[in-house]
């Protein structure tokens, strides 16, 4: 027979998980503080800058909001872990050399593998801004680092 499991434990070890040390909350769109991280595009004009919603990019588990410049199309790169996102404004493509970009609009969303080469580029006239969710600190490695 099976050992007894206590999901008492369980539900308290994954509330935890998400996001780490933040009780319930709500935050007004207006009260994001985006800050240029120093991310440019292929014309190095375009750019990212980043709101923390959640801990902090660079350091461990964290939720950004990530603002990009309309035309904006990163070097391709990699980064050390996984990240999910979700297009909240504008027309966003994520994809691997070779493919054909799929264009996102609000409510799209990607999964991009770390260690894995991909462009980033922002696809509409107007700004896009996506939710990036990742369980490690973001980075971005020009040229890219792949397995």
């Amino acid at each position: 027979m099976a050992p007894e499991h206590d999901q008492s434990s369980s539900r308290a070890e994954g509330s935890a998980v998400f996001p780490p040390g933040v009780e319930s909350s709500s935050y007004p769109a207006e009260a994001m503080t985006f800050y240029d991280f120093g991310q440019r595009g292929v014309d190095g004009v375009t750019k990212i800058e980043a709101a923390d919603a959640y801990g902090e990019m660079t350091y461990g588990r964290h939720g950004t909001f990530l603002k990009f410049t309309p035309g904006f199309v990163s070097p391709l790169h990699s980064h050390s872990a996984d990240y999910a996102a979700v297009v909240i404004k504008g027309q966003m493509a994520n994809y691997k050399p070779g493919e054909t970009p799929i264009p996102l609009g609000p409510g799209g969303f990607w999964y991009q593998k770390g260690k894995q080469a991909h462009t980033t580029a922002c696809v509409s006239e107007t700004e896009g801004l996506i939710f990036l969710i990742q369980g490690e600190g973001f980075d971005a490695q020009i040229p890219p680092v792949v397995d």
